[in-house]
């Protein structure tokens, strides 16, 4: 069923290093609590978000892992689509086991997309600890179209072009330091301008082997404009905002930079 406001929410949480099992434990009641009381269509959840951003094989979870499962519950008995990447192992034709940082899109009625992360973070040895993803996801829920995207994709704008309009909300989940986050903040702005869409960044909190986290998570506007409202449920932080389908159908129409874009073709 088609929807002309989307009620998009971030939960912007710490993690606890390489445990899944303590992280899952300490978010769930505030999760539960905040969509009982906000009811949003989405909500999303950082990168890597039960695990920490660690290249460490063994927390790398199968597909029906205790991250995974947690995830499709609270979609389930949230009625809410959730949004989170997750390490995980899975085999490939020839029965190897393959590792990837995997995107997740559940939603209430059990349906999942997944979202393999395309550009890895070398610098931290991203790769060649995960394989790369091949291709770009898009999901469609409510009647919106939606652009998953993970952490460093961010600085890559050929990657997610929005060509045709081929979708009215990006989002970029993250693991992204404070060291640099004013680069996040500057890149966001620029995905949404310069595709005339919504766009989201839900980063994390907290500290973990390497890095320190302040996650100055947002939600903007086809303008570039932080949009979000937050607030605290048990020590945890959520943004949250109504999206609007008709004054972006109106933006687009006044202003139709989508037709006046590059062609061009992706090498994999």
């Amino acid at each position: 069923m088609s929807s002309e406001t989307l009620r998009l929410a971030l939960c912007q949480h710490d993690t606890v290093w390489e445990n899944a099992p303590e992280t899952l434990r300490r978010i769930d009641s505030p999760v539960r609590r905040f969509c009982e009381k906000a009811r949003p269509d989405i909500l999303l959840f950082p990168e890597a978000f039960s695990t920490g951003f660690t290249m460490n094989p063994a927390q790398a979870e199968p597909e029906d892992g205790p991250s995974a499962t947690w995830l499709r519950g609270i979609a389930s008995g949230c009625s809410v689509a959730v949004i989170a990447s997750v390490p995980t192992v899975v085999k490939d034709t020839d029965g190897e086991e393959c590792r990837y940082n995997r995107c997740r899109f559940i939603t209430p009625d059990g349906r999942e997309e997944i979202y393999d992360k395309r550009h890895l973070f070398a610098t931290s040895g991203e790769s060649p600890a995960f394989s790369h993803g091949k291709s770009r996801t898009t999901v469609s829920y409510k009647g919106w179209r939606i652009e998953l995207n993970v952490c460093y994709d961010l600085r890559f704008p050929v990657w997610s072009r929005n060509t045709g309009e081929l979708y009215d909300l990006l989002i970029n989940i993250a693991n992204w330091p404070d060291s640099r986050i004013e680069a996040a903040q500057i890149l966001l702005r620029a995905r949404a301008v310069e595709n005339a869409c919504y766009a989201a960044f839900c980063n994390r909190i907290g500290r973990d082997a390497i890095c320190r986290y302040n996650g100055k998570s947002m939600i903007l506007d086809y303008l570039g404009h932080d949009i979000a409202r937050s607030r605290r449920v048990g020590g945890v932080r959520f943004f949250s905002s109504e999206l609007k389908m008709e004054p972006l159908r109106h933006y687009r129409e006044k202003f139709p930079v989508s037709r006046d874009s590059d062609r061009f073709e992706i090498l994999i």
